[in-house]
């Protein structure tokens, strides 16, 4: 996914590129929380990810994304932001 200038997940995803490799080395398929610039943990699931960012941040933007080689592009809204 290509962060515009638009994104509000901009630094989120550049965080993500900078250490793609690094996550991939170390944990390939799983999912990884990023708030900031900030790799916040690793975890097995997308739900037990997107659960510990609403746990610590609230409803605020952060990136829950699955660490692999070749991305598949998802778009959705998520009901809770009230959009």
């Amino acid at each position: 996914m290509k962060a515009t200038a638009s994104s509000p997940l901009k630094k989120e995803l550049r965080t993500y590129a900078a250490h793609k490799s690094e996550l991939l080395r170390r944990v390939r398929g799983k999912y990884v929380l990023i708030k900031g610039s900030r790799i916040v943990g690793t975890f097995e699931s997308e739900l037990d990810a997107a659960h510990q960012g609403y746990e610590r941040f609230g409803n605020v933007p952060f990136l829950v994304k699955q660490v692999m080689e070749v991305e598949v592009p998802l778009d959705f809204t998520s009901s809770l932001l009230g959009v």
